[in-house]
């Protein structure tokens, strides 16, 4: 049984059980779990072994495909490729370029979580692989615009993770994970510009660090704790309410819905983890804000 813990001010703490994956897969490094509310189809990454997987929550897990690729990907909202952003053919399985960052696939970068905003623009972190080199403050992220235009947001970041906007659109939070922080900047929607930046909740427990990220409605953030084996659920004030990798809800029953992180058969498991890997479902109380859609204004 995996135990979810959500703590809500004023309310008594509750927690929530699944007593198994609802995908029972051995990802290395699930992560971008996107639901499609037209289709009812959930896809996610597993970014070391370089796949993309899709299962349709009305039909159930006997819908699961995976489609492999020759480079790593970070997200799957587009897409982000080894080399900068790129749209998938769900039909032929093709990947195609629609903006580069970078020119050659040997060198160290590679994406990580992502999120679009409310005027349709395409935000990512970019770091060091891991596999390629230990990452560095070498890393930032972008923001890529409808008309192909990509811009340097935020500098100087190592892994950059979960990132979203408050229910107002005056707020975009944003985790660099090994600083344990969850920060907050005033948002301009419509320069997509930030600024101000202060830390709204720090992780405390040593070896654990804040990973991917989703809002809900009331503007609570949901926060995957990585080598905690748990969700976070915190207030905008930053107060805690409430080796899972990025939550998301999937829209259906107002179900949320979280890839894992597994771990290589020489380690061992960490105390209390199950099915490192796989992906699970829960019901909540909670709904999620509407998934923003990258327009793409521009000829690639």
């Amino acid at each position: 049984m995996l135990a979810i813990k959500r703590d809500i001010i004023d309310k008594a703490s509750e927690w929530i059980y699944t007593s198994g994956p609802y995908l029972p897969l051995k990802c290395q490094l699930g992560e971008g779990p996107f639901y499609e509310e037209g289709t009812g189809e959930l896809r996610f990454v597993d970014i070391i072994k370089k796949e993309i997987h899709s299962v349709n929550l009305k039909e159930g897990p006997s819908s699961h495909k995976v489609t492999k690729l020759e480079h790593s990907v970070g997200e799957n909202i587009s897409l982000l490729r080894k080399l900068g952003f790129a749209i998938f053919n769900k039909a032929t399985g093709e990947l195609k370029y629609i903006k580069k960052v970078y020119d050659n696939a040997e060198k160290a970068e590679r994406f990580n979580n992502a999120a679009v905003d409310t005027k349709g623009r395409f935000w990512t972190g970019a770091m060091n692989d891991p596999h390629v080199g230990e990452p560095q403050q070498e890393g930032c992220v972008f923001r890529l615009d409808p008309d192909l235009t990509h811009h340097r947001m935020i500098e100087n970041v190592s892994i950059p993770n979960g990132m979203g906007w408050s229910p107002d659109d005056k707020t975009m939070y944003f985790t660099d994970s090994p600083t344990r922080n969850i920060v907050a900047y005033d948002y301009d929607s419509e320069t997509g510009s930030v600024s101000n930046k202060r830390t709204l909740f720090t992780v405390e427990e040593e070896g654990v660090v804040p990973d991917g990220c989703t809002i809900d409605t009331e503007g609570f953030l949901w926060i995957a704790l990585h080598e905690g084996s748990r969700v976070i659920r915190i207030p905008p004030e930053g107060k805690i309410l409430g080796k899972i990798t990025c939550p998301i809800f999937g829209g259906l029953d107002l179900n949320e819905l979280f890839t894992t992180a597994g771990v290589g058969e020489e380690e061992p498991k960490p105390e209390g983890s199950v099915d490192n890997g796989a992906v699970f479902r829960i019901r909540t109380s909670s709904k999620g804000l509407p998934a923003n859609k990258f327009i793409l204004s521009a000829k690639p």
